[in-house]
């Protein structure tokens, strides 16, 4: 345990290597190693938290009265699952945890564009009148001369900010499996030198970029949204990425401080890797009852469905009306497959840089 070898040397630098060896000499009650039993208690809460937002997104799915919002619904829930899952399996293979969760990051960058492309589709379905309604916003600005800038060079400004994240997310994910397979990574130090400290700082810009943004977006689109309960929606969401921010701080300062050493109870790989991710696996229990609350099916049922004005169409004098039978297909399997399309998110991508 927390032993020592040299993994990577190039001239004078030597990445350590620490021993992740998954059962402690001495176990934590009776016969059960904490390695086995955090495997018991992280996977029944994944296991829960998958439950739960599998059925909601079939649910939505089944219900599928308006595509446009509740596609982007159902991805947004699937962060919980993949979470959970993620977090589980570093529990179960730690070496691998430095491969896995850079990919997680990509499926966040992913939520967090559905999330604004939501609020959007609240604005209007309707492009044009999307154009109209933010052309017709004043954005208050102390910076400019009139006290006020463009409202839709302001909507386009945030598009590229959020959009750019899934585009770094996947090229530090990229990046990083790739670095640390040929041994220039080093995940246990950050120093110039190691890949590690250039592809944090890159993907920790793009990741504050993509989150102010879209946090100023739901800030100001809120008295236009005021049935929608945007901010409500974004806590929700953005829990996941708060608590993991303080995880990841709270165990940097302990580490930093010499406070995570293995003991006969406990290896380097518990302290590292299995309790930040049994945490992360806890988490999502509460989470996960949060997001089905915050994006409810009720509003998509055809018996609540009913023409209306979306803040767009109520400048444009023009009703929204949304169709009058479900179309999830049978099961819902039309719905599940538009969760999986990556059509839109690349259609958005390249809008975002033609902008």
């Amino acid at each position: 345990m927390g032993a020592h070898q040299s993994k990577h040397r190039d001239e004078d630098h030597v990445c350590p290597v620490h021993d992740l060896a998954e059962n402690a000499s001495s176990p934590l009650y009776g016969d059960t190693s904490f390695y086995d039993f955090n495997k018991i208690l992280s996977g029944s809460c994944a296991t829960f938290a998958c439950g739960i937002m599998l059925v909601h997104i079939i649910r939505h799915a089944n219900h599928l009265s308006n595509p446009g919002e509740q596609v982007k619904i159902m991805r947004i829930a699937l962060l919980i699952p993949l979470n959970s899952l993620f977090s589980f399996l570093s529990i179960c293979y730690p070496a691998a945890k430095v491969y896995l969760l850079p990919w997680l990051d990509v499926f966040q960058a992913h939520a967090l564009a559905s999330f604004f492309l939501l609020m959007c589709e609240f604005v209007s379905p309707s492009d044009d009148q999307r154009t109209i309604f933010f052309a017709a916003m004043a954005i208050p600005d102390k910076k400019a001369p009139d006290g006020g800038q463009d409202g839709l060079a302001w909507y386009r400004k945030r598009w590229i900010l959020i959009f750019q994240y899934p585009v770094v997310a996947f090229a530090a994910a990229v990046l990083t499996d790739v670095t640390e397979a040929i041994g220039i990574y080093c995940q246990y130090e950050t120093k110039p030198y190691w890949a590690k400290l250039w592809i944090t700082v890159a993907r920790d810009i793009s990741v504050a970029m993509a989150i102010f943004s879209v946090i100023a977006f739901a800030i100001t689109l809120r008295p236009h949204l005021a049935g929608k309960k945007p901010l409500a929606k974004l806590i929700a969401f953005k829990l996941i990425v708060a608590l993991s921010f303080v995880q990841d701080l709270t165990f940097w300062i302990l580490d930093i401080a010499k406070a995570l050493k293995p003991t006969s109870t406990l290896t380097y790989a518990d302290l590292h890797m299995g309790i930040p991710s049994m945490l992360s696996c806890i988490e999502m229990v509460p989470i996960c009852l949060l997001i089905a609350w915050v994006y409810p099916l009720s509003p998509y049922l055809l018996r609540c469905g009913r023409d209306r004005r979306t803040p767009a169409a109520e400048r444009g004098r023009a009703t929204v009306d949304y169709p009058r039978s479900y179309q999830g297909g049978p099961l819902g399997v039309w719905g599940l497959l538009a969760i999986l399309s990556p059509r839109e998110n690349i259609e958005c991508l390249v809008f975002a840089f033609r902008m």
